[in-house]
């Protein structure tokens, strides 16, 4: 299964389990409606395709995508997302057809000659995020004691590297997002028990975010580029894996913490072998003085993994702190479900932590779905 299949399959199961608890149907129900309003004879096809399988037609796509972002009561954010793994040729077309007030708010100017500020759309309102990952500080909760022991890893040099392992849709992507945005986020855009203040100097520190999902991350000249690019760092003339280690040795001097995500899709790339892996761990070991670290995720230790991929760098075992997500603890859970801007009640509050498991990504789905029945 490609990547893209299996966000696909992703995307769709989300789906379909979110207007199954939002109409209180089974996944049965739902996937035989879904497949009559597609002109089949019940749910087979649905789900077939819930296994990686992309629908053979852009009618069915579209009518698809449709039938679950009315039904669920998703946003354009998903729709686009959706239609990107299906590998729909046109998916702003398609959202810009089912969302046409985004493209009103997009467009209007007001009599100051400024464009409308981005929290005064409905879309920055939600506080329910369902599908992608959390980006905005003030919208993540929880995982208080492993980022209280990450930022204790980086207060002095050398600065140790962190893996961040976890199930799929337990919010390891999240994660890296608030570890790089929080420090430098003013105060009045995060909730009151937010605590900023984890690093000395914060600003001093250089954040990279790479997503290994995104194909381009996984050539290694585009990888290497986009690293020097992104810390500020002279390009060379030639854009070797030597002069990249020429130009970080030499010029880097500042704390600097590169976050990859998803280190299980750059395994799988020819392009990023053996030696690519041992000269980042000499980069880190010997080069940097202490100043750079790297943050991973994965869905197994890194060790295991290079090893199931045929890679074992020694690289993946400089991951000494291992940190594994699992269930929110109860009061995060709290924490998050009372973000609501109209109260649930205990019944209902009750119900979405027996339901979800404290899970992240069920409490999301659950809070959105109780808030738009209300």
């Amino acid at each position: 299964m490609t990547r893209s299949e299996d966000k696909f399959a992703g995307l769709l199961t989300e789906g379909v389990h979110l207007i199954r608890l939002r109409e209180a149907k089974t996944i049965q129900i739902v996937q035989d409606e879904l497949g009559y309003a597609l002109g089949r004879e019940g749910g087979s096809s649905i789900e077939y395709w819930r296994k990686g399988h992309i629908p053979p037609t852009l009618a069915d796509i579209e009518k698809l995508s449709q039938e679950i972002v009315t039904r669920a009561g998703l946003q354009r954010d998903w729709l686009k997302q959706f239609l990107a793994s299906a590998e729909h040729p046109y998916p702003d077309r398609i959202c810009d057809q089912f969302f046409p007030q985004t493209e009103s708010v997009a467009s209007t100017v007001v009599t100051n000659g400024q464009l409308p500020l981005a929290g005064t759309t409905s879309f920055d309102s939600d506080p329910f995020i369902v599908g992608p990952p959390i980006t905005r500080p003030r919208h993540f909760f929880g995982r208080n004691v492993e980022i209280r022991r990450i930022f204790s890893l980086w207060k002095r040099r050398p600065l140790q590297n962190v893996a961040i392992i976890g199930p799929k849709r337990s919010g390891k992507t999240s994660l890296l997002h608030y570890i790089r945005a929080i420090t430098t986020t003013p105060a009045n855009q995060v909730r009151a028990d937010q605590n900023v203040h984890w690093l000395p100097n914060p600003k001093q520190y250089r954040w990279v975010f790479v997503d290994f999902q995104d194909a381009r991350m996984c050539r290694r000249e585009r990888l290497l580029s986009y690293l020097l690019t992104s810390l500020e760092l002279p390009l060379p003339d030639a854009n070797t894996l030597e002069c990249f280690m020429d130009v970080v040795s030499t010029h880097l001097q500042t704390p600097t913490i590169i976050l990859m995500d998803e280190i299980g899709a750059a395994l799988l790339s020819p392009e990023l072998d053996l030696q690519f892996w041992g000269s980042l761990r000499s980069l880190v070991s010997n080069s940097t003085g202490g100043n750079l670290a790297f943050v991973l995720t994965a869905h197994e230790t890194p060790a295991l993994l290079a090893q199931q991929e045929g890679k074992p760098s020694p690289f993946f075992n400089i991951f000494g702190h291992t940190f594994k997500l699992g269930p929110l603890k109860e009061n995060e859970a709290r924490a998050l479900i009372a973000g609501s801007p109209r109260p649930f009640s205990e019944v209902d509050t009750d119900w979405i932590l027996n339901q979800s498991g404290c899970w992240p990504f069920l409490l999301q789905i659950l809070c959105h779905a109780r808030l738009c029945a209300l």
